[in-house]
């Protein structure tokens, strides 16, 4: 079972809010602004966007960032 999808990641750097952070909650990813980020914090769109910097948004490169925050999510537990 997959824990963050491409379409979570994309979710996430597509959000207006730059404090917006992807976390799990109960077994479900949603991305939240900073401040209200309850559950296990995976990543924050900063960390993302600095990582892509300037970088190719296409499935592909999702793909790679949603299995790299799907392993994360869980080494911290999920």
């Amino acid at each position: 079972m997959v824990l963050v999808s491409r379409d979570d990641v994309r979710t996430l750097l597509d959000s207006p809010d730059p404090g917006a952070t992807l976390v799990l909650v109960e077994g479900r990813c949603a991305v939240l602004p900073e401040d209200r980020a309850e559950g296990l914090v995976i990543a924050s769109r900063r960390d993302l966007a600095s990582e892509l910097d300037g970088a190719d948004r296409s499935d592909r490169e999702l793909d790679r960032l949603a299995g790299r925050l799907d392993g994360i999510a869980r080494d911290l537990g999920a």
